[in-house]
This record gives C-alpha cells, structure tokens and sequence, in this order.
C-alpha cells in the first residue's frame, strides 16, 4: 500500500445520484430528530408550526442531496485525475 496514490480496486467511479438519494435520506433523518428535539423541549413557534416543521425538512433534505452529490463528483473527479495519470505513465514505461 503506497501512500498518497489510490488503489485499483477504488477506481471505480461512484454512483452520484445514488448518494444523492441517500444524503437526502439523511437529510430526513436528521430534520426529524431535530423535530422531536423541538417537541420534546416545547420549542415549536406557536404562529407557524407547520411552515418550520416542513421548511426545515426541505432545507436539509436538499442541502443532504446537494452535499453528498458534490461529495461524489468531487472523488469521482480526483480518482478519474488519478486514473488518467497512470495511464501515461504506463504509456510512457512501455514506448
């Protein structure tokens, strides 16, 4: 194992919508923890409980989505920088 290089086996490229789909489950997980937080502590607004209650749950379940995308799109970039750097050089050994 070398250290800054990545291995073979975690070329392959990862599936961006899927993780988006998963960071917005997190997303839900965490906007309904923070939902029973509020209810447990007694801490709804009394005008609007609705609007706080699904506004939080949109922001965090998009900003999960958008978060782990960008996550996917970044590594798949670095590891496809990384991918074609072998390449040349394995070009480069064999001429």
């Amino acid at each position: 194992m070398s250290f800054g290089r990545i291995e073979e086996k975690t070329i392959r490229p990862w599936n961006t919508p899927g993780l988006a789909c998963l960071g917005a489950f997190v997303g839900i997980g965490l906007a309904t923890a923070h939902q029973f937080h509020h209810v447990s502590a007694d801490d709804l607004p009394e005008q609007s409980a609705i609007v706080h209650i699904f506004g939080e749950l949109f922001v965090v379940t998009i900003g999960g989505a958008v978060l782990m995308a960008i996550i996917s799109v970044i590594r798949n970039w670095l590891v496809g920088r990384e991918a074609e750097g072998r390449s040349r050089s394995r070009a480069d050994f064999e001429s």
